[in-house]
C-alpha cells in the first residue's frame, strides 16, 4: 500500500458549564458527514470515569461486505478487492492499520471507531451462516467497518473538558476550525421522528416457545450446554432516529452509541462490555442471569437474593464465566475472576454480572483481537462454535448487527467495545430490534419468552413516546 501519509494534531480545552454536547453533535450531523457518538460510563483509563467520543468525516476506513469483498479508503484513495479468503482479509487489515497510524506523536485517545456484526464470525472461524447468505443482499450493513475520523472530539463531562484531535492528509491541520465549531453551536431544533404502531416479528410467541424446546433438546443430547435463542422485531418509521436516541439516553446504561452512515444507522444503550483493555489489562464482563424489576425497592431487594440463589441462572452464569476465561486465556496471562456475580440494576431488569481479566499480549492486531471474542458467549452459548451453527438452524432470520460489537480502538492498544444489545438498526425506512434468552436443559420456555420481552422493554418503552397510528409512510428517512 503506497497511500498518502496521515498526520495528526490535537489540543485540550475547557468547556463552558452550559455547553450541551447533544446540541453540538446534532450541529455536526447537519454538515451531512458520516459520524459516530460513542459514550462509555466506565473508565477507559484510570483517570476518567465517563467519556464521549464523537468522530466526524472518516479520513480512512475499512470494511468487509458479503464475507469476501474488502474495501478501504485512505485520504482520497479508495480501493475494493473482491473474492478474498479469511487469511487475506486479515493481511489487508494489518497493512491498512499500519498505514493509517499517524506519523507523528498522536494523542492516546486517537484511534478507530466502528462496529462489527454478529455474522462477521465467518471471517474468523471456518463457518458459513446460511441465513446471512440468503438474506443479507437486502441490507447495506457490512460485516464490519472501522474508521479513522478526520475530526475527533473526546468530552469529559465530569471535568468539563474536551480533547480535539484532527487527522489529516495533504492539507494543514484544522484544529482552529474545530474550536470555532464548538463556539458556533446553538440550540438545535428537535427533528421529527415517528414510528408505526404495527410491530412485525420473525416468529410469533408459539413459534418462539417451540424454538426454546428445540434448544433444550440440543442441550439434552449433549450438542451444547447452553444456547441463546433470539427473535427479531421491526416497525416502519419516518424522520430522524437521532430524536429516538435522545429519548433512549434518558435510561440507565453503561454505553450509548449512535453510528450515522449514509445508508443505515445503528443506535442503542448497551449494558454489556464486549471487550476492553487499558494499559495492558484485558477485561471481559459476562452478564447472564436476568429478573424483571418490580420497581418496588423492598421487593427488588428480595429479587436480588432470589437471583443470587437461582440454580438455573447461576448454572448459566458459571458456564459463561468459564467461556470468558477460555476466550481471554488465548491472548492473556494471569487470567482470573476479578468480580463475581455482582448485582446490577437497569431500567427494567436486574442482572448478574462478573468480570474476568488478564494481562494482554498486545502484539496482536487490535481489530483481529476484538473479533476473536465475537460473538460473546452471552449471545450464543457454549460451546461457542456448535452454538453458532445451531442458532443458524433454529432462528428464522440472520442477526446482522445484533450481538456484534461497537466501540473504540486506540493506536496505543487501549480498547473499549460494547455488545450490540438493547439496540436498533434503522435502514430502508424500517427499524429493526432484537432480543434473546439463554436456554439450558432446566429452562421454562414461558420464562424464556418473558425474558426476551423484558430485555426488549427498554426499546419498546422509548418507542411509545413516538407511536402514531399506522399510515402510509411517504417521507424518506435520513438514513
Amino acid at each position: 500500500m503506497n497511500e498518502a501519509t496521515i498526520s495528526s494534531a490535537h489540543t485540550h480545552i475547557a468547556l463552558e458549564n452550559f455547553f450541551h454536547i447533544e446540541h453540538f453533535y446534532d450541529f455536526l450531523r447537519k454538515k451531512k458527514l458520516n459520524s459516530i457518538w460513542f459514550e462509555v460510563s466506565e473508565a477507559v483509563s484510570t483517570d476518567h470515569q465517563k467519556l464521549i467520543f464523537i468522530g466526524v468525516d472518516p479520513i480512512a476506513s475499512l470494511k468487509v461486505e458479503n464475507d469476501n469483498e474488502l474495501s478501504y479508503l485512505i485520504g482520497e484513495q479508495e480501493k475494493k478487492i473482491k473474492t478474498i479468503h479469511n487469511n487475506q482479509v486479515w493481511q489487508y487489515v494489518e497493512e491498512w492499520y499500519n498505514t493509517i497510524v499517524p506519523v507523528k506523536n498522536f494523542h492516546p485517545y486517537n484511534g478507530l471507531l466502528g462496529f462489527s456484526s454478529y455474522d462477521s464470525i465467518q471471517l474468523v472461524e471456518n463457518i458459513r451462516l446460511q441465513k446471512y447468505h440468503q438474506e443479507q443482499r437486502d441490507s447495506n450493513v457490512p460485516l464490519f467497518k472501522f474508521s479513522l475520523y478526520r475530526y475527533i472530539y473526546v468530552f469529559n463531562e465530569a471535568l468539563s473538558t474536551v480533547t480535539l484531535i484532527n487527522n489529516f492528509s495533504e492539507q494543514e491541520d484544522e484544529i482552529n476550525m474545530m474550536k470555532s465549531w464548538l463556539e458556533d453551536v446553538h440550540n438545535q431544533n428537535i427533528n421529527d421522528f415517528s414510528i408505526a404502531d404495527h410491530e412485525e416479528k420473525d416468529c410469533n410467541d408459539e413459534e418462539f416457545l417451540e424454538k426454546v424446546k428445540q434448544a433444550q433438546h440440543h442441550c439434552q443430547i449433549g450438542d451444547v450446554f447452553q444456547l441463546v435463542v433470539s427473535r427479531k422485531f421491526s416497525r416502519k418509521f419516518s424522520g430522524d432516529p437521532w430524536t429516538f436516541f435522545i429519548e433512549l439516553k434518558k435510561n440507565n446504561a453503561q454505553y450509548y452509541f449512535f453510528l450515522d452512515e449514509d445508508l443505515y444507522i445503528i443506535t442503542g444503550a448497551s449494558p454489556e462490555t464486549h471487550f476492553s483493555s487499558s494499559k495492558g489489562v484485558g477485561i471481559v464482563k459476562p452478564i447472564a442471569g436476568t429478573y424483571k424489576k418490580t420497581m418496588n425497592a423492598e421487593e427488588d431487594t428480595l429479587l436480588e437474593k432470589k437471583l443470587l440463589e437461582d440454580p438455573k441462572e447461576n448454572a448459566e452464569h458459571n458456564m459463561l464465566i468459564d467461556l470468558a476465561r477460555n476466550d481471554l486465556s488465548k491472548y492473556a496471562k494471569n487470567v482470573h475472576i476479578s468480580k463475581l456475580k455482582i448485582i446490577e440494576h437497569y431500567n427494567n431488569v436486574i442482572h448478574l454480572v462478573s468480570q474476568v481479566q488478564g494481562d494482554m499480549d498486545t502484539s496482536h492486531n487490535a481489530i483481529r483481537l476484538i473479533k476473536e471474542f465475537l460473538p460473546a458467549g452471552t449471545l450464543c452459548g457454549a460451546p461457542k462454535y456448535r452454538a453458532i451453527e445451531l442458532i443458524d438452524e433454529i432462528e428464522n432470520s440472520y442477526r446482522s448487527y445484533y450481538g456484534g460489537l461497537l466501540g473504540w480502538i486506540s493506536f496505543n492498544s487501549d480498547i473499549n467495545t460494547c455488545i450490540l444489545i438493547r439496540s436498533a438498526l434503522f435502514e430502508n425506512n424500517t427499524m429493526i430490534y432484537r432480543a434473546g434468552a439463554g436456554v439450558v436443559i432446566s429452562s421454562d420456555p414461558q420464562k424464556e419468552l418473558e425474558e426476551v420481552n423484558n430485555k426488549i422493554t427498554l426499546i419498546v418503552n422509548t418507542l411509545k413516546k413516538f407511536n402514531r397510528q399506522s399510515e402510509y409512510y411517504e417521507e424518506h428517512s435520513n438514513c
